[in-house]
């Protein structure tokens, strides 16, 4: 019997919530040069608020996601989105790089918080395949975002500067913050009758979520393949237009044939899990990575064709329809009446280890893929090598 999903409103209300921070980090990007030019600081100072971001997020999930264990989801998402409208709004009036990063580094942060809630709130509302399949469904609508993000950045900037970038996700999080009290009513904070003590200590709660070593395998492989697709986004730009010679028009249309097929792999993967175990089909998925990654490794010695390197990426991104959503659901399944804390520690991971290991790839100077290949390739087969191998290990799926 195929698992039941909650009514579609809440999915787009969560989906929307998680399509936040992908428009945060992408839709600036195109004005990056502007805003430097305006705050008179050398480009890479407004650069770097995309690590500031990242590295925000990543601490806002941290402590976000036990902070909803103690309080509820709810109260921790409203302050989450409240936080991040008002730091937006901050960036939009800024006259100092120094308020920028500040203010990025917030904006991060309310961002962390909620976002983190989601994965909760999905756990709480579902068991098992159904898990797996909400996150599926979520994912889709959330792959549009870093697709559609710079090109929406282009467009407000044409019309009314820099600014109206920040001015619109302001307002964007105000109108998930309605949809949020419309659409996701009730509480599911876990209650103190659980066996999860309602006072246990903020220490206690996450050593018992570190202590479960199947599910740190689940949460260190999705970091890993992750990894992957954000190695690939830092090198984007250098292999297709340094080496390739693509026009940004051809650049935009490759990266798009990414996203669609990461469309395509979750909408197969949505159909799988009507009768195949979500373990399962992460191994799978991650095989089919690691094998594309080391197709691009073979090829990198040569002076390989545009139109051979495209579909090995799209391969290596695409796989990730069958990881991202399933082993996540794996992992909180062993924790019930801690899923704020597993959440916060596979998203904060996540990030972490993505972008390290894209920073990892940017440390070398080449004008091949080298650098890029081997990260990618290194990634995949350690998040192959570390995910355990049987469905057996998420009993409950």
């Amino acid at each position: 019997m195929p698992p039941v999903l909650p009514p579609m409103r809440l999915i787009i209300s969560l989906a929307l919530i998680f399509t936040l921070s992908p428009l945060a980090i992408d839709m600036y990007l195109p004005t990056i040069p502007v805003i430097a030019g305006e705050l008179a600081v050398p480009v890479q100072n407004v650069a770097i608020t995309v690590s500031l971001y990242i590295l925000g997020l990543s601490f806002g999930q941290f402590f976000g996601g036990p902070i909803s264990d103690y309080l509820g989801r709810r109260p921790v998402l409203f302050f989450g989105l409240a936080v991040f409208a008002l730091a937006s709004l901050c960036i939009a009036f800024t006259d100092s790089i120094n308020m920028l990063w500040a203010a990025r580094f917030m904006q991060a942060l309310g961002g962390g918080f909620a976002s983190v809630v989601v994965p909760a709130i999905i756990r709480d509302h579902t068991e098992g395949q159904a898990t797996a399949k909400l996150f599926s469904q979520i994912m889709l609508i959330t792959i549009i975002a870093p697709a559609v993000a710079p090109s929406i950045g282009t467009f407000l900037y044409s019309v009314s500067g820099w600014r109206m970038v920040f001015f619109v996700l302001a307002g964007y999080a105000v109108l998930v913050s309605i949809m949020v009290a419309a659409f996701i009513k009730g509480e599911s904070k876990p209650s103190a009758s659980d066996s999860a003590p309602a006072r246990e200590s903020l220490v206690a709660r996450y050593r018992f979520v570190l202590s479960n070593a199947t599910a740190m395998r689940y949460l260190a492989s999705q970091g890993l393949a992750f990894g992957v697709m954000i190695t690939f986004l830092a090198n984007a730009a250098l292999v297709y237009i340094d080496q390739f010679g693509a026009t940004e028009t051809q650049f935009s249309m490759l990266f798009a044939a990414n996203v669609v097929t990461l469309a395509v792999a979750n909408r197969v993967n949505n159909k799988l899990l009507n009768t195949v175990p979500a373990a399962r089909i992460v191994s799978k998925a991650l095989i089919l990575q690691c094998c594309a990654t080391f197709g691009l490794i073979l090829i990198s010695g040569f002076s390989p064709s545009l139109w051979v390197v495209v579909p090995l990426i799209m391969l290596s991104i695409g796989s990730l329809g069958g990881v991202m959503g399933n082993s996540q659901a794996c992992a909180l399944q062993f924790f019930p009446n801690h899923s704020g804390i597993a959440s916060a520690l596979l998203g904060s991971a996540q990030y972490l280890i993505g972008g390290v290991i894209s920073a990892a790839s940017t440390l070398f100077l080449s004008d091949k893929m080298w650098p890029m290949t081997i990260t990618m390739f290194a990634a995949a087969l350690l998040a192959l090598l570390i995910v355990p191998k049987t469905s057996k290990s998420c009993v409950a799926i």
